[in-house]
């Protein structure tokens, strides 16, 4: 069976933009699946790379598909935050359109929640580690972005476990797909 695009449908945004909502990826072959995510949602990883000091495109990729099993996930898919931002303010995370499903922040498209997820690591402190090591290199290394990622605490307290979680989306992402 060949792979399906995962569905999309433009969408006019609270702000006077449009957006583009994402649909649940309909693929169940594993190769299928990670690269129909990866056609989806690689030019708004591309925004978070402009946007947030040549953050690894990969790397987005990598953290978006895992957090929401390359967005098959009925929460994410129903916040439209495919990286599981935490809803704390209207503020936080920038553009978020209020607390989503289970406390998560929910926005309209992908390009808003790309966008939101570079401001995430640009305006909150606890990522300045990060922020300070991509202003610093022009060539970022994915295994660094996820220390620092891991380490501030991203995905919990337990750090080693999540960077270690992170390598796995990444492997896959790497094995199954041409990103």
């Amino acid at each position: 069976m060949a792979k399906i695009a995962i569905p999309t449908v433009a969408v006019m945004c609270e702000d006077g933009t449009t957006d583009i909502n994402v649909g649940l990826n309909p693929n169940v072959d594993a190769n299928d699946k990670v690269q129909a995510f990866v056609d989806c949602f690689r030019g708004c990883a591309n925004t978070v790379y402009s946007l947030c000091y040549r953050f690894p495109v990969r790397l987005a990729l990598a953290m978006w598909g895992g957090e929401s099993g390359w967005a098959t996930g009925n929460t994410q898919y129903r916040n439209q935050n495919w990286s599981n931002m935490i809803y704390t303010s209207m503020t936080n995370p920038v553009g978020n359109i209020g607390s989503g499903v289970n406390g998560w922040a929910m926005f309209e498209g992908r390009e808003h929640h790309a966008k939101a997820f570079a401001y995430f690591f640009l305006n909150n402190s606890r990522y300045s580690g990060l922020i300070s090591y991509l202003q610093s290199t022009t060539a970022p290394d994915i295994n660094t972005c996820i220390s620092y990622i891991a380490n501030a605490g991203y995905g919990g307290s337990d750090y080693a476990g999540y960077a270690n979680t992170v390598q796995g989306w990444l492997s896959t992402l790497i094995n199954r797909s041409d990103a």
